[in-house]
């Protein structure tokens, strides 16, 4: 089953093994309450409920207690690739860099693919996994010389030393 990461839980809420659910994108939120169960680090989890508490909480099926909960916070969540999924991704920007490599012509290296794109006030900025860590490199359009949509490739003029500065 195709599915796509949509968020991650966040910390435990209670004692009852309930957990804050942290979104990529507020769009997806009515789909993901519609949902009976998500796919928690590509596992499915039945949900026994949601919930609005100061953001959406959720109670899954087998985590009763908080110590329970506190073992999957920060765990990728998914939901399957529905078609009314597709639909609310396609409208988001953001995620059309999803997937996406990065090769930057001054070091002659490929990057990615991108696994997530942060929104700050000034640009985009894309997470790549290098070495097991994430990589933050800005998608800014001073940096992009040229973008290949059905090779899913950007080419990019990175700073040089950027992505020396995570592996030392």
């Amino acid at each position: 089953m195709e599915s796509h990461v949509i968020g991650k839980l966040g910390k435990p809420h209670g004692l009852k093994g309930e957990i804050r659910v942290l979104l990529d994108q507020d769009r997806v939120e009515d789909l993901l309450e519609q949902s009976d169960f998500i796919l928690v680090k590509g596992l499915p989890y039945s949900v026994r409920h949601w919930r609005s508490a100061g953001g959406l909480v959720v109670l899954l099926e087998g985590i009763d207690d908080r110590s329970a909960a506190e073992i999957l916070r920060g765990a990728p969540i998914a939901l399957p690739l529905t078609t009314e999924l597709k639909e609310v991704l396609q409208e988001d920007p953001v995620q059309q860099w999803i997937d996406f490599s990065i090769h930057d012509l001054t070091s002659n290296q490929t990057y990615g693919p991108i696994t997530e794109v942060i929104e700050l006030p000034t640009q985009l900025t894309a997470v790549v996994i290098l070495d097991g860590r994430d990589v933050l490199i800005p998608l800014h359009e001073s940096l992009i010389l040229d973008i290949d949509p059905v090779k899913k490739l950007l080419t990019m003029d990175l700073p040089a030393g950027l992505i020396d500065l995570y592996l030392e």
